[in-house]
């Protein structure tokens, strides 16, 4: 157990495609006795293939309290489904896909919600509960559209996640959609919709990351080297990647949503801001902690 004065590292894994040089890892160290963090390294075009990531992880591996992820770290309820046979979301009695219907059907209820029919065999219960629950308490303009765990876009690295959780059985990983941490962290302390509405962008995107990790250094008390600051605001997988950290971070001081008393939580949670959390007073100095 991380005694509780002790420093503690936070990893952030951006995956990218095992055949590429996306992939990108930032290094998050916390001091809990002056409530103080550092970005100490962002890893970024790193080698391709399984093996050189499993082998800087294992580098990176003292300390580490937590490794907030961009991927699904669960499949879809069907998918892990040993039923021999199957009634349909309609009839399932699956805890978690009667659970997907109950949220679609409250959610049919209000007339600003465009409900769409739920497929359990690429969607989450999670996915559901964001895009129902939490998307419409943001502004439209940090809104985005939810990439599904087996979506077009998100199931090779979904694949991918898995077969690389067998070897991270003791590393605590917590799953974190850099967009959605993102979102909240911009409506909290006042990010303009022009910059969160450009951040991701191919050209216009780095001045408006250098605005938000600018806003970060001085209103969360982060400590960027200039070096990284650069790699920050030129590379969005960097960015992403320290996203990730900092919600695993987030996670840890208890700054993250709770998750819903009837939740199946076995089918998989994702970590990201509390709504409700007063950012003025987060990185208030304290010891208590």
């Amino acid at each position: 157990m991380t005694a509780k004065h002790e420093t503690r590292k936070y990893l952030g894994l951006e995956l990218a495609g095992a055949k590429n040089q996306k992939t990108a890892i930032a290094v998050l160290e916390y001091f809990p006795k002056g409530n103080k963090t550092f970005l100490l390294e962002i890893y970024d075009r790193m080698p391709s293939g399984d093996q050189a990531l499993l082998d800087l992880i294992e580098e990176l591996r003292p300390g580490i309290a937590r490794m907030g992820v961009n991927v699904p770290l669960e499949l879809p309820p069907c998918i892990s489904c040993t039923k021999k046979s199957c009634l349909l979301p309609k009839g399932c009695q699956v805890e978690s896909v009667k659970w997907m219907r109950e949220i679609s059907a409250r959610a049919a209820r209000n007339e600003d919600i465009r409900v769409h029919e739920f497929t359990p065999y690429t969607q989450r219960p999670v996915e559901l509960w964001i895009r129902y629950e939490v998307l419409p308490k943001l502004p439209p303009s940090h809104r985005f559209e939810i990439d599904e765990a087996l979506g077009g876009t998100k199931a090779p690295l979904t694949a991918r996640m898995h077969f690389l959780k067998r070897h991270l059985r003791d590393i605590h990983l917590s799953e974190a959609w850099p967009k959605l941490t993102m979102a909240i962290l911009a409506q909290q302390l006042g990010i303009s919709k022009r910059v969160i509405s450009r951040y991701r962008h191919l050209e216009e995107g780095m001045q408006a990351r250098e605005e938000i990790v600018a806003t970060l250094i001085e209103e969360h008390r982060i400590f960027i080297y200039e070096r990284d600051v650069r790699k920050l605001s030129h590379s969005l997988a960097a960015f992403d990647a320290f996203m990730c950290s900092y919600t695993a971070l987030l996670c840890d001081l208890e700054q993250c949503a709770e998750i819903p008393d009837d939740y199946p939580t076995e089918a998989g949670w994702v970590q990201y801001p509390s709504l409700e959390t007063n950012m003025s007073d987060l990185w208030a100095t304290s010891e208590k902690r």
